[in-house]
């Protein structure tokens, strides 16, 4: 069994302390994405630590993405939620300049194998409905239309979010 999924073209490792100050760097350069699908900005501390309801942290998976020795996005997947043998991607992020380039597709078709390895057989998501480049993406990667979750700021949602899922 892998620790980590394999994505060509990018080398894949659980998230460390030291990653913490290069993917902030990361986010910082991209505030009009964070305002976009969230309305204001968030901390990588934010992301790592956040687990869904019946949740604990051994469920949570949280990767670096690599590129050239630098960090250049990451990954954050959550075993078992909502059902059983669903796993839910909270969070695939990568830097701007490695976007459009196949690299979410990439990241995508990786974590498909790799969750069936762990006994996973589907995955879920939410995309903010107005993200029409990930909604276009995850269409055409299979994803179904499961229900919406509207904006909820004690959930910390600012926006409209599509929750979809694609069996593996």
């Amino acid at each position: 069994m892998s620790v980590a999924p394999h994505i060509p073209g990018l080398m894949v490792r659980r998230f460390e302390d030291r990653d913490v100050p290069p993917l902030q760097a990361l986010f910082d350069l991209d505030p009009e994405f964070f305002h976009a699908i969230n309305g204001r900005d968030i901390p990588v501390a934010e992301i790592r630590t956040a687990l869904p309801p019946g949740r604990a942290v051994d469920d949570k998976f949280f990767f670096a993405l690599v590129k050239d020795d630098r960090v250049a996005g990451m990954i954050d997947i959550i075993r078992g939620y909502p059902e059983p043998a669903t796993w839910f991607l909270g969070f695939l992020y990568l830097a701007k300049d490695a976007r459009g380039k196949g690299a979410g597709r990439s990241a995508l078709q990786a974590l498909y194998g790799w969750v069936r390895t762990q006994g996973g057989s589907a995955l879920r998501l939410g995309v903010v409905e107005g993200n029409t480049r990930a909604r276009w993406l995850y269409a055409t990667e299979g994803f179904v239309y499961k229900g919406v979750r509207e904006p909820d700021p004690a959930a910390n949602r600012a926006r409209r979010t599509l929750v979809l899922e694609r069996p593996l």
